[in-house]
C-alpha cells in the first residue's frame, strides 16, 4: 500500500485531529481529507464616499463608488472599483445591491451579480490549476482578463444574453431582429476565424481591422453599404456595452464610419396606374392573390405586416352602418409603447377584395409579394422603383386627393404628428390640379 506521512504542520492546517507526529495515512484517506478542506471565498461589495474639508470626512450626501473586495480565507484583497456609483440611502449592504425597480438600477444589479459570478468561476478556475490562490491573485487576474482578455465573441456572446432576457419584457426583441444579431455574430466569428484570429481581444479590434472585415463582408457576400455599415453597427453597440460594463477601457471602433445608401423616396401609384392594377387579371393564382393583397393595402394604407395581422372577425366593426377597420399598428408598438388603434373606412375597392375572399385574405410572405408585385407592375407597365411602401403611400395621397381633410389622412394612416403627414403624402395628382383649375379654364 502506498503511504504519505504527514508533516506536524498539516495536523494545523487541517484540523484533522492526529494525535502524534508522523501517523501513517493512505492516500485515498488523505485525499478525501484534502477535497473536503474548501478554501473560504467571498466576494462582498463596499461603497467609497467622496470625502471633503481638511478632515476627509466622507460625504455622505453624494453619490458612493461601488468597490469589490475579495476574502480568501480571511485575506482580504484591495478594493477595485465596479464603475458604478449609488446613493447611501439606495444601498443594501445585507442584500448586496441597488434598491429599486428602474431599468438603470435592475441593470446596474445585473453588473453586480456577473462581476460575482465571474470572480467565483475564476476563483474556481485557478484552485484546479495552483496550489496556492490568493484574494489579491484572483483580483488582479480578473482586471487583467476582463481589460485585456475580452475576446470579441465572448463579448458579443455577453451583449445576446442581455438583449435576449431584457429585465422589461415588452423590450425584448422580436425574433427577426434577434437573427439578424446572431447573423451579425456568425459574420465576426467567420471574419475572425479567415484571419486566424478567433481569440482576439476585442482591444485589438481596431479601426484597420474593421475595414478589413468591412471589406471581408463586401468580397464574400457581396453586401452593400447599408448591411455592412449595419453590421458594423452591430459590433461598435457590443463593444460600447463591454466598456459600459467595465470590461474594457474603451471602445476601440467608436468611431468607425457607418455610410449609407441615400434611401429612395416611394412613389405612389398614378390613379390611371392605380386602376390598371385593379383591372389586372392573371392565370397565375398566386399572382392573382398577390395584386388582390396590393389593392387592398392600396385603400387601405396597411403595411405588409399589419396586413398579415389582420383577421376580418376581430378587426371590422360597423359604425352607422360603415364597415371600419379598426387595429393597432405594428410598427407602432415598440419599447412597450402601445398607442391607439387606428380607424380605417374600408373603401369600394378594399371591400370588394374583402368579399372575393369571403373576409379570408391570402397570407403571402414579404418577399414572396414584394417579387410577385414587382413582376405584375411590369406587366401592367408601371415603372417606378417598386416596395411595400409605394402602396401605404398610394393610400394617402389617394385620400389627400380625394378631398380628405389633411388631419383625417393623418389619423387612418397612424402618424404621431400632420407634420409627418404633411411631408409624405403631399403629392398632387395631375387629375387633381385640372379639376381645380377647370373654372378657371371655362371662364
Amino acid at each position: 500500500m502506498i503511504t504519505i506521512f504527514l508533516h506536524e504542520a498539516l495536523f494545523w492546517q487541517f484540523g484533522t485531529g492526529f494525535e502524534s507526529r508522523g501517523q501513517i495515512l493512505n492516500v485515498s484517506l488523505f485525499k478525501s481529507i484534502f477535497y473536503e478542506k474548501r478554501t473560504m471565498f467571498d466576494v462582498h461589495f463596499q461603497l467609497r464616499y467622496p470625502r471633503r474639508g481638511k478632515n476627509k470626512t466622507p460625504n455622505y450626501s453624494l453619490p458612493a463608488a461601488i468597490y469589490f473586495v475579495v476574502n480568501v480565507d480571511g485575506v482580504l484583497s484591495t478594493p477595485r472599483t465596479t464603475g458604478m456609483k449609488v446613493l447611501k440611502d439606495d444601498w443594501d449592504s445585507t442584500a448586496q445591491k441597488i434598491n429599486g425597480s428602474s431599468d438603470e438600477v435592475q441593470h446596474k444589479n445585473r453588473r453586480l451579480k456577473r462581476i460575482k459570478s465571474d470572480l467565483d468561476a475564476l476563483e474556481q478556475e485557478l484552485s484546479a490549476t495552483m496550489d496556492v490562490v490568493t484574494s489579491q491573485h484572483i483580483v488582479d487576474v480578473y482586471v487583467g482578463k476582463k481589460q485585456k482578455r475580452l475576446t470579441v465573441s465572448k463579448a458579443f456572446d455577453n451583449h445576446l444574453e442581455t438583449i435576449r432576457n431584457p429585465y422589461d419584457k415588452e423590450e425584448a426583441l422580436k425574433e427577426k431582429s434577434m437573427e439578424k444579431w446572431d447573423r451579425s455574430k456568425e459574420l465576426v466569428e467567420e471574419f475572425l476565424k479567415s484571419i486566424k484570429m478567433e481569440n482576439l481581444p476585442v482591444i485589438h479590434f481596431t479601426l484597420p481591422l474593421a475595414e478589413k472585415y468591412r471589406k471581408f463582408m463586401v468580397k464574400k457576400y457581396k453586401f452593400g453599404k447599408d448591411h455592412t455599415s449595419r453590421n458594423l453597427s452591430y459590433l461598435r453597440t457590443v463593444f460600447q456595452e463591454a466598456k459600459k460594463d467595465g470590461e474594457v477601457p474603451n471602445n476601440p471602433i467608436y468611431d468607425v464610419e457607418l455610410p449609407r445608401s441615400r434611401p429612395k423616396k416611394p412613389e405612389p401609384l398614378t390613379l390611371l396606374e392605380l386602376q390598371r392594377l385593379i383591372d389586372f387579371r392573371a392565370k397565375d393564382i398566386w399572382l392573382q392573390q398577390s395584386a388582390d393583397a396590393a389593392i387592398f393595402m392600396c385603400f387601405t394604407g396597411l403595411d405588409h405586416c399589419d396586413y398579415m395581422n389582420f383577421d376580418a372577425d376581430r378587426h371590422i366593426i360597423t359604425i352607422d352602418n360603415v364597415k371600419i377597420i379598426r387595429m393597432v399598428r405594428q410598427k407602432m408598438c415598440r419599447k412597450g409603447y402601445r398607442p391607439e388603434p387606428v380607424e380605417i373606412p374600408i373603401l369600394p375597392e378594399a371591400m370588394a377584395v374583402l368579399d372575393k375572399y369571403n373576409g379570408y385574405l391570402p397570407k403571402i410572405k414579404y418577399n414572396t409579394i414584394l417579387d410577385q408585385v414587382r413582376q405584375i407592375m411590369s406587366m401592367i407597365r408601371v415603372t417606378k422603383n417598386i416596395s411595400m411602401k409605394n402602396l401605404r403611400k398610394t393610400c394617402g395621397t389617394y385620400l389627400l386627393n380625394k378631398g380628405v381633410r389633411m388631419e383625417v389622412v393623418r389619423d387612418v394612416m397612424g402618424h404621431e404628428t400632420i407634420a409627418i403627414t404633411e411631408k409624405i403624402y403631399t403629392i398632387v395628382y395631375p387629375e387633381t390640379i385640372i379639376n381645380e383649375f377647370r373654372h378657371l379654364l371655362i371662364g
